[in-house]
Order: structure tokens, then C-alpha cells, then sequence
């Protein structure tokens, strides 16, 4: 190899090991489960075949049938004069909907699982976990500012979990929470300024509870050890 065919080589190894090394350091370079674009419907039924892709549809959507069932009796309530409407009734229809979509999305995952190809596993996870994550997340968030309203925190802050372990990335929901604890801790405040001006007592007096008549001591339980929120 003559001197000036060496000198080409070593220019071109050197560009290309630059390339590299700036490829792997941009931040903002997309992994490959990132850059997967999701199979259509059809190209999933083409791929896995009518039966087992009946199975996978009809296993979620027994899941969002039971959702949609469950809040029928709340469309009927809420038909009525407010006055009459039956709140335990309303919640309780919310609550059964939003666990049955959050187990939806929770089996749309575990399939996702099961499959093979990442086409396959981003068209469930898009078409199936994600849509009924959101559902379930919205229904968690709607009880928890109806039982902040009524003045139950505690029953909050369990309420926003579930919408946060629904979608974490919901951003009402983390607001909510940082709202709540705050609320949670200017009424401890208000609750040892009482006692202290009918006489000092101490803070067991009361059993440590709130208006809810729940136990509050175990706030950072309720939010999580380590939560961001």
C-alpha cells in the first residue's frame, strides 16, 4: 500500500468513527422502540391470523363492554332533578367503570406481552391500553375533585392515585395532588391553632383526624414513598 492510499484509509476510519461517536451522543436520538410505527387493525388481523385476533378484541372488549354497562345507571340518575339524584349511587357507577377500563388496558398490556413483533405490540398498546388508560384515568380524576369538594382529602388523594397509576403522565392529575397536599397540611395547621386556643391540648386529642374522620398520620403513605407529586 503506497503512502498516500494510507493516508486516505486513516481519513476515512477517523470521519467515521466521528460519526459514530456524535451519533451516539445526541440526546435526542430516538431508541428503536421509539421510532416503531404501529400496525394498522388490518395488518394485525393479516399478520395473526381472524381467530387469534378475535381472541385478543374480544378479551379487551369484554373488559370495555362491563365499563360501559356499569355507568348506565349513572346516565339514568343524572336524568333526574338534581335533588333526587342518588350521589352514592353516581359514585359508585364511576367507580366500577373505572376499574373495569383500567383492567382492560392492564390485559391490552399483558397481550402486548405475547406478541412478537413490536408493530404488533404498539398497535395494542395504541388502539387498546392506552384509549382505556385515559377513560380509566378520567373517571379516577372526576371522584377525587367531587370528594375534595365534599371536603374528604384523604378519600382524594387515594382517588388521585388511581388516576396517576392510571396515566401518570396526567398533568391535572399531579396538580391535583400537589393541591391536595397542601390543602391536607394548612388543615393540620388550623386543626393544632384550635386546640391550642381551647386550652392546649394536645395533638391526640382529636385521635389525629380530619373533618373526614380519617387518619391523617400516614399522609406520606397515602402519596407514596418517594413520590415526585
Amino acid at each position: 500500500m503506497t503512502a498516500a492510499a494510507r493516508r486516505i484509509l486513516v481519513v476515512v476510519v477517523t470521519v467515521l468513527a466521528l460519526g459514530l461517536s456524535v451519533r451516539a451522543d445526541v440526546p435526542w436520538k430516538q431508541n428503536d422502540d421509539d421510532a416503531v410505527t404501529p400496525a394498522t387493525l388490518d395488518e394485525l388481523k393479516a399478520d395473526l391470523g381472524q381467530p387469534r385476533y378475535n381472541r385478543i378484541v374480544d378479551q379487551v372488549q369484554s373488559k370495555v363492554t362491563l365499563a360501559e354497562k356499569a355507568m348506565e345507571p349513572y346516565y339514568k340518575e343524572m336524568g333526574k332533578p338534581v335533588e333526587k339524584r342518588r350521589t352514592a349511587l353516581l359514585e359508585k357507577c364511576k367507580m366500577r367503570s373505572a376499574q373495569m377500563y383500567e383492567a382492560a388496558a392492564k390485559l391490552a398490556r399483558r397481550i402486548q406481552l405475547q406478541l412478537q413483533k413490536k408493530s404488533h405490540q404498539a398497535c395494542i398498546k395504541k388502539q387498546f391500553e392506552q384509549p382505556n388508560r385515559d377513560k380509566a384515568a378520567k373517571l379516577y380524576l372526576e371522584l377525587s375533585v367531587d370528594a375534595q369538594a365534599g371536603g374528604n382529602i384523604t378519600q382524594a388523594a387515594l382517588l388521585c392515585k388511581k388516576a396517576l397509576a392510571a396515566d401518570p403522565a396526567n398533568e391535572q392529575a399531579k396538580s391535583l395532588f400537589r393541591q391536595l397536599a397542601e390543602e391536607y397540611q394548612q388543615a393540620m395547621r388550623d386543626r393544632k391553632n384550635r386546640s391550642r386556643s381551647v386550652g392546649g391540648g394536645s395533638d391526640e386529642d382529636d385521635g389525629d383526624r380530619g373533618w373526614d374522620g380519617r387518619d391523617w398520620r400516614d399522609w406520606d403513605g397515602l402519596r407514596g414513598r418517594g413520590s415526585r407529586y
